[in-house]
């Protein structure tokens, strides 16, 4: 970007060449928009497969990654989607500034052709539990911290904004937790859970009718009961996150959580991903779990997948510290995008 375009430029533009590629992709057919029939996502009345990569929010994780990123992931990565997420404590404290970048990377994975899931990057729930933020990283402490006046202003703007496009989703809240210290899937909490979806689903729809995807407990890792009482919308899908330690140990750990609901509904693990010098939650090897879990789970279920992180900084990092080679996880990601089965067209 010149150094003379004004902020107010830039969105102007930005905000016409995303009208430009929502048009170009209306005109492409009578169905050019997604549906949803059973567990399975359609797009222009054609089965389609969401596989790609979170790159992160365009304030922090990506504050210095170039556009050129989105062309990378879609021409050699062969992902058909991104996840780009906003934090809270940005949205709080500088709503324009995080709007703008926000506009400006969705923009450019549209360009290159991606669908862009948007993601509220909230950890915890209203009144009960809040991620704490490590004052090192360089983020805002209350980064992660979300209540639902916020989250309703923030999904209001943004279906607003882009609640035309038919190649954007909607992920209401990264990751709910309800309570910090239970460390199964119980399903206990789902039924609150969605009472608060529900609320931000319905200020989303006086705008749009976008896919809309929602998440279960325990750092959106627990879908128990899920299925058995799901949320009275045909355009709602659900998230799945997965990290090795996860039920480490138990021998039905991904049937078990996931409770039936990938039959039932889309599912798109909006989050998964390992590393070998990671901390406990994330440490682990291709060995121990990146093979297992693609071949186990993501193949047979043909479940929808986003790896985290597409960063040399957030974990697990698929870029090395030079930000273009890839690490080990990197290049397994790379590599199971490349064969990971996609529906016939």
């Amino acid at each position: 970007m010149s150094a003379n375009l004004s902020r107010r430029n830039f969105i102007a533009g930005a905000t016409a060449a995303s009208a430009f590629l929502s048009s170009k992709l209306a005109r492409a057919g009578d169905q050019s928009r997604f549906d949803v029939a059973g567990n399975q996502l359609r797009f222009g009345g054609r089965p389609i497969r969401l596989l790609g990569v979170g790159v992160g929010d365009p304030v922090y994780v990506r504050g210095e990654r170039p556009l050129s990123d989105y062309d990378v992931l879609a021409r050699d990565w062969r992902s058909t989607a991104v996840r780009i997420s906003v934090h809270p404590g940005h949205w709080r404290h500088n709503r324009e500034q995080t709007f703008v970048a926000l506009d400006r990377d969705i923009t450019a994975a549209r360009a290159a052709g991606l669908f862009v899931i948007i993601d509220w990057h909230a950890i915890g729930f209203p009144g009960r539990y809040a991620e704490p933020v490590d004052p090192s990283w360089g983020l805002p402490l209350d980064a992660f911290e979300s209540d639902d006046v916020l989250a309703l202003d923030f999904w209001r703007h943004v279906s607003a904004r882009f609640g035309n496009d038919p190649a954007i989703l909607f992920e209401l809240w990264n990751e709910p937790v309800y309570d910090g210290k239970l460390w199964r899937s119980t399903g206990e909490h789902w039924p609150v859970l969605k009472a608060l979806w529900v609320r931000l689903i319905s200020e989303i729809r006086s705008r749009s009718d976008a896919i809309i995807i929602v998440a279960g407990g325990r750092w959106a890792h627990d879908l128990k009961g899920v299925t058995k009482n799901l949320i009275d919308d045909e355009r709602v899908i659900y998230s799945w996150h997965c990290y090795p330690n996860e039920d480490r140990g138990v021998a039905s750990r991904w049937p078990d959580t996931l409770d039936g609901l990938p039959a039932v509904k889309p599912v798109v693990v909006t989050e998964w991903g390992f590393s070998r010098d990671g901390d406990d939650a994330i440490r682990g090897t291709p060995e121990d779990f990146g093979i297992p879990f693609t071949r186990d789970v993501l193949e047979p279920l043909k479940l929808h997948s986003m790896a985290w992180c597409f960063s040399s900084g957030a974990t697990p990092r698929m870029l090395a510290p030079d930000g273009v080679s890839t690490t080990e996880y990197g290049a397994f990601v790379k590599d199971y995008l490349a064969r990971a089965s996609r529906p016939e067209t």
